[in-house]
């Protein structure tokens, strides 16, 4: 049963009253796009509203309703929807040329700037997503260890590459012992990434050192995200935890990626590289990058430099890696609107909205908690703190998940993505006045929610 078969008749009838416009939309749009929308899960019953325009922390659908949005574009609009020294940025760099496929200096400017931020990193490639700079980052660890294996943590996403497109939406009758997790593959991955791919529980350290013992000299890399935001939610690693997953990976000759897509550039300057004190072998980041426009990258060590072309044979390429455009954002936005000042406003409205959420559920006594770190965040829809995927989708209350999504929605509150297990994310742009309102609109909707 999907997510949204849920919701409530009455709460579909006011979406409705409410979306005219976009049921006209949707109703075009699927004459030629499967589900009307570019990305499988933007997809949600009865059908998704579209959107007009977008500035600060809001936007406006096609039917002229406002809204304040925490999506932020699944985290990559860390300055708000079009920040006028971005759109500044954007509009200089067009009359100068779009796509050169050649060299510049800005390209220089914005690797050394990400160098400063991740000073155990020797050098960065820019790439366009997120999917992207994984897949490099894997490849890379491949043609440096001469290895074929990774290891995965079960429930994250990272991306649409095929070597981590397994056991990520996994159910509990096919996801296998907590030893040794079944290897559930997305449809259209081919069987043999069933060999390749290694799974481990989030936040196990026994099953991490099980898989690296079993397969002795055979694993390139260990790829997780140091926090579990791109799975269900926002689930925090345990004390010792990162540390511990270094000293084995590095005691097994194992590279360690951390996937920064979601925590780079936003936790902290330096993401979780500098918020937990721990350093991979290799980081990717995007998302927080760019500040709403496509681009991405990923850092390595040292050592990792030398089997590069032109050293070494080991290619990485794309069209519009580095494109003018987004690195003219990225600089801008690393340089000039990700301040120290800014990461501090960001702490206070983080505090101030997860506060508020938790005073709620603490006040009405209601079966739900918080978990939140910085601008990110979620309310788990279970009484504790989950460690991994599996005490999510074991335990938390789906139909409440669902209406409180919609009851947000309808009162002006897009609290998160339509993507099961989305954390929500705050910008720059959110202002007091916004997390004050959204924190009335959820005591309202959450007190009278009927929980299982």
């Amino acid at each position: 049963m999907g997510l949204y078969d849920f919701l409530e008749d009455s709460l579909l009838t006011d979406y409705m009253a409410k979306t005219p416009k976009s049921r006209k939309l949707f109703q075009e749009a699927i004459k030629y796009t499967p589900g009307g929308v570019h990305s499988s899960l933007r997809y949600h019953p009865p059908y998704p509203f579209y959107i007009e325009r977008a500035r600060g922390s809001k936007i406006w659908d096609v039917d002229g309703n406002e809204y304040i949005d925490y999506v932020m574009g699944y985290g990559a609009n860390l300055p708000g929807h079009s920040h006028p020294k971005l759109v500044e940025a954007i509009k200089e760099q067009v009359e100068d040329g779009t796509l050169y496929t050649m060299p510049f200096e800005l390209q220089i400017k914005l690797v050394r700037e990400l160098i400063r931020r991740y000073p155990s990193m020797a050098g960065f490639r820019l790439s366009n997503t997120g999917s992207e700079a994984v897949m490099h980052a894997i490849k890379l660890a491949r043609a440096y260890t001469g290895r074929e294996k990774i290891i995965k943590v079960e429930g994250s996403y990272h991306g649409t590459y095929d070597s981590v497109s397994i056991s990520v939406g996994v159910k509990p009758g096919e996801w296998g012992s907590e030893k040794e997790p079944s290897r559930v593959l997305d449809p259209g991955v081919p069987k043999h990434y069933e060999r390749d791919t290694i799974v481990v529980l989030y936040n196990d350290l026994e099953g991490v050192e099980y898989a690296l013992k079993k397969h002795e000299g055979e694993i390139a890399a260990m790829i997780l995200e140091p926090v579990a935001m791109n799975s269900v939610g926002l689930i925090m690693p345990m004390d010792g935890y990162l540390e511990e997953v270094r000293r084995l990976t590095e005691e097994h000759g194992v590279l360690l990626i951390f996937d920064e897509v979601k925590t780079g550039l936003r936790i902290a300057p330096g993401g979780a590289v500098e918020y937990f004190g721990v350093e991979p072998d290799i980081v990717t980041l995007a998302k927080a990058l760019g500040g709403g426009v496509p681009i991405s990258a990923y850092g390595f060590k040292k050592h990792l430099t030398e089997i590069m072309y032109p050293k070494g044979r080991h290619i990485h390429s794309g069209t519009y890696n580095g494109n003018p455009l987004s690195v003219a954002a990225s600089y801008k936005n690393l340089t000039e609107i990700l301040t120290d000042t800014a990461y501090h406003q960001l702490h206070i409205r983080g505090e101030e909205l997860a506060k508020g959420l938790s005073d709620i559920i603490e006040d009405h006594k209601l079966p739900l908690c918080v978990s939140s770190l910085e601008s990110v965040g979620t309310i788990h829809f279970m009484p504790w703190k989950p460690r991994n995927y599996r005490d999510v989708a074991l335990n938390y209350d789906r139909k409440a998940y669902a209406n409180h999504w919609m009851k947000m929605l309808l009162n002006g509150v897009i609290i998160r993505g339509v993507i099961e297990g989305e954390p929500w994310f705050l910008s720059l742009a959110h202002t007091e006045e916004d997390v004050q309102r959204t924190i009335e609109v959820s005591e309202e909707v959450l007190k009278n929610l009927n929980y299982n």
